[in-house]
């Protein structure tokens, strides 16, 4: 299964590589299904080879996703490759139905693509193997470059199921969010993302063989659920505003404030972020992570002056989400709410608490 998503990822994954500087890391499970594998494929080791090539292609098709998110300039954090395939983890889904089905096909077409020049190649160059079964019902076709077409034209064939959040089911929500309301085509899309789901699941039950099924089923099911409520309750969050959010009061620290002092207020107000204000005039936000950088025994000696701030606010009449978006990038846990015509004052702070109210009120609106 290759998609890609604004939810995160599942943890447990590490860096392997970076390119454009998108950083990709492999999840823990692929090494496990490498290690099983290789076990199953001795002596041969074949299919421990076609699961390495497996791995390459599914980084090139990620990286196509990645390619069209860069040319419509969104924001890739990161590609992590599960043992059923890649998800290109974007920062936000397009709006425009159009740019949503040009950056999930994208994937799909350069599978197919390089498994149709593959099979070109294999009608003229043979790199004999030994054919090896698979499952009772499957076995290898004894051509390297032939199996390698195949490969990558199954890749390519089975994300394009109408199954969301696969690459097929985003294709046909962004169908169905030409004719209708965003949240609908999520809804319907889902919908159809968790029949496949089951039918997946069943299908790897009765037909022994096909067990891999019953996984890329539960996958599919559960991924259609959790994103397609993530996405629906994104959207309605973009109705609601940071003045129907109830602010809260964070303690604020002076530019000739110590280091220390700052911390201390940061312990008093439970947040690890202070707004920075010089005769009640807002200069920016000192953030945790900046003062932990400071050995100990010199806090007590540098002031708040000496220290990078962060100039970021957002008005009352914002969305939420336009502020859940800045919280997140800059990683901060408060985002100072200034009023439009003295954006120097700063009249209270939106918190994550605030941010999860603000979800809270989005589900009833939906």
């Amino acid at each position: 299964m290759n998609s890609f998503s604004f939810c995160s990822s599942m943890k447990y994954s590490f860096k392997i590589a970076s390119v454009w500087g998108i950083p990709i890391e492999l999840h823990i499970t692929f090494i496990l299904l490498m290690v099983a594998v290789a076990i199953l494929s001795y002596p041969t080791f074949y299919l421990f080879a076609l699961i390495l090539f497996l791995f390459v292609f599914v980084v090139l098709h990620e990286m196509a996703h990645t390619f069209v998110a860069r040319h419509y300039n969104i924001k890739v954090r990161k590609i992590v490759l599960y043992p059923i395939g890649g998800v290109s983890e974007i920062e936000e889904i397009p709006e425009n139905p159009s740019i949503e089905w040009r950056l999930a096909i994208s994937g799909p077409a350069t599978s197919l693509l390089i498994g149709a020049v593959l099979y070109a190649a294999s009608l003229f160059i043979t790199i004999a193997v030994a054919p090896t079964t698979i499952s009772a019902s499957l076995t290898t076709a004894g051509s390297l470059i032939l199996d390698l077409a195949t490969l990558n034209l199954l890749l390519g064939g089975f994300n394009l199921i109408p199954a969301f959040p696969m690459d097929g089911g985003r294709v046909f929500r962004a169908i169905l969010a030409e004719r209708m309301k965003f949240t609908d085509a999520t809804k319907y899309a889902a919908y159809i993302g968790r029949l496949f789901g089951i039918a997946m699941v069943v299908f790897g039950i009765i037909f022994y063989g096909y067990f891999l099924l019953i996984v890329v089923g539960l996958f599919v099911y559960i991924g259609a659920t959790e994103e397609a409520e993530q996405t629906i309750v994104s959207t309605t969050l973009a109705r609601v505003r940071v003045s129907d959010v109830t602010c809260a009061e964070i303690g604020s620290v002076t530019p000739e404030n110590t280091l220390a002092e700052a911390m201390e207020v940061m312990f008093k107000f439970r947040y690890h972020d202070a707004i920075v204000e010089k005769d009640g005039i807002y200069q920016g936000l000192v953030v945790w992570d900046e003062l932990v950088k400071v050995k100990p025994e010199q806090r007590s000696q540098l002031t708040i002056s000496q220290m990078p701030l962060r100039k970021i606010s957002v008005f009352q009449g914002e969305s939420v989400l336009e502020a859940q978006k800045i919280m997140v990038s800059q990683k901060i846990a408060v985002m100072p709410v200034v009023e439009r015509d003295n954006p120097e004052k700063v009249t209270c702070v939106l918190t994550t608490e605030g941010l999860a109210a603000a979800y809270d009120r989005a589900k009833n609106l939906r």
